[in-house]
């Protein structure tokens, strides 16, 4: 049976791998991403010192990134071959540069496909059916934001992928139901990995590893080594940076200073607000709090120990506390944080880690289970159905028109006014005639109409070229009328129609014959004993 859902969590691995190569942008041009990358390609050379942008100069006066270095080490092997592509290409420097970063940029297609596939094996190891977790995933995966994160160079995949193995391998480690001898090596894997990308995961990860207060002492050893490593690799890399160990390059963003949000604007903004509010970027979440209370029922029955009594035991159980932990800390820590929003980003950008946490009540209130009426699944099945229909087409809009360009034709950025500034884009947070999902939703209908028409951008235009973007500024006015996917951005470039067309064919192709692969699978697994 294990084998069969590892086939069926492979085929939608791949499934979902080449969905999101088909419906990539190609590009890199945020301000994190693109120091990301270049702090990648940096580490090819032998140095961290990265080209001046969104860095920090150290005291050897070069410029650093803020960010970990976890994901563009991880992002080497990519990066390297898209490096090595790029020279063999012929094409003049300008455009390499530009050749590297569409190579580097399906690098989160790869890590949120493998995010899904945890998933899918996840719920089914803490006792969801087959198709409750294959729902549950899919909403996941193409109704929440982390469809759009696939698209970016960004570091919340990986964080969400840490923060995932790390909940399932101690709420194994600790179930008394369901115990698994190398759940804690996938915490320990999943601490170093969450932790490595971004320090500031570790309260989700502590959160995540509430399970194994009724797990025996020694499980605690893998997950405690995974965090020592990632920690001490903070260290060492603050310290070839600035000196100091403990210096991590955020300044006051690392400090109480910063947490100056009120906390239930902050609250209000993460959860419910029109241009951040995770329960409409995400509508599944609506379904979590009856699936969080099946997960607790099993691990509360008949004991009368303590922890037993809050939720704690159970495979399930473990899962449902870990994860409403985890979740509760996010809020906490980005809440009060002065830039909640995560500007520039599409939707929560804080919350997306915690979303395929938050999403396992949800494979969980699909479930059928012993004792629940069938009137009763059906209605959730159904509820279900809407609320991935709304969540796809919130995505839609996401996928299909870029937020950086979204956020230009909306006036709110270039920013008008300070990060810190009590008003700072509180009409597109807060104001719903200023919603960001209708935004990009406006200017899909607008330019998709266009693109019907043979209206198309054309790039390639004289005049200087941004750093960041490698585009001019009449290119930058165009493709505010373009569509976000790589395929279009080259004919958009003046490549040849035809061979574009043909790569997107077979990609689209590959992507029915893995999804039906993944039918194949799902009905030998439910066959299986």
């Amino acid at each position: 049976m294990i084998s069969q859902i590892g086939r069926t969590a492979g085929w939608l691995g791949l499934a979902a791998f080449l969905a999101y190569a088909a419906t990539g942008g190609g590009r890199v041009v945020g301000s994190d991403e693109v120091t990301m990358l270049e702090l990648s390609r940096a580490l090819l050379s032998g140095t961290i010192a990265v080209p001046e942008g969104a860095t920090v100069q150290g005291p050897d006066g070069r410029h650093y990134t803020k960010n970990a270095a976890g994901q563009a080490v991880l992002a080497l092997p990519l990066v390297a071959a898209a490096e090595a592509g790029a020279r063999l290409s012929g094409l003049p420097p300008e455009r390499r540069a530009l050749a590297v970063r569409f190579g580097a940029s399906f690098f989160n297609a790869a890590v949120t496909a493998l995010l899904l596939a945890a998933f899918y094996a996840g719920a089914r190891a803490l006792g969801v059916g087959a198709g409750a977790s294959l729902a549950a995933a899919l909403m996941l995966g193409f109704a929440t934001p982390v469809w759009v994160y696939a698209k970016s160079f960004m570091a919340e995949p990986l964080q969400a992928l840490g923060l995932l193995l790390t909940l399932l391998g101690a709420s194994l480690a600790a179930a008394r139901d369901r115990a698994s001898s190398r759940a804690p090596a996938l915490a320990a894997l999943g601490t170093f990995l969450a932790v490595s990308v971004k320090l500031s995961m570790l309260p989700l990860v502590i959160g995540c590893l509430v399970p194994l207060l009724v797990a025996p002492p020694r499980t605690w050893l893998a997950p405690a080594l995974g965090l020592g490593l990632a920690l001490a690799g903070h260290g060492l890399y603050d310290l070839a940076r600035f000196g100091n160990p403990f210096e991590t390059g955020y300044g006051v963003q690392a400090t109480p200073a910063a947490y100056t949000t009120p906390i239930l604007v902050g609250l209000y903004g993460l959860l419910l607000s029109t241009g951040k509010g995770v329960l409409w970027f995400g509508p599944g979440l609506w379904l979590a709090p009856a699936g969080w209370r099946a997960m607790l029922e099993g691990a509360r029955a008949g004991s009368g120990r303590l922890l037993a009594r809050l939720g704690l035991g159970t495979a399930a159980g473990n899962a449902g506390i870990g994860a409403a932990v985890a979740c509760a800390a996010a809020l906490a820590l980005y809440s009060r944080f002065q830039h909640w929003a995560g500007d520039g980003s599409f939707g929560p950008r804080y919350l997306v880690p915690v979303l395929p946490l938050a999403f396992l009540p949800v494979a969980f209130a699909l479930d059928r289970r012993p004792g629940q009426g069938e009137p009763v699944a059906r209605r959730r099945w159904r509820l279900a159905a809407v609320l991935a229909t709304l969540g796809f087409v919130v995505q839609v809009g996401g996928v299909g028109i870029y937020f950086g360009a979204q956020m230009r034709e909306a006036g709110d950025y270039p920013y008008q006014l300070p990060l810190g500034h009590p008003r700072f884009m509180s009409d597109s947070h807060f104001n719903p005639a200023f919603s960001p999902i209708a935004g990009h939703w406006r200017m899909l209908w607008r330019n998709g109409r266009e693109h019907l028409a043979g209206r198309i951008p054309r790039l390639g235009a004289a005049g200087p070229r941004d750093p960041r973007l490698g585009l001019s500024e009449e290119d930058q006015r165009a493709l505010l009328h373009g569509l976000d996917f790589w395929w279009l951005y080259l004919i958009y470039a003046g490549l040849p129609a035809a061979p574009v067309w043909g790569a997107l064919a077979a990609l689209v192709a590959l992507t029915l014959w893995a999804a039906a692969r993944i039918c194949a699978a799902f009905r030998s697994e439910a066959r299986a004993p």
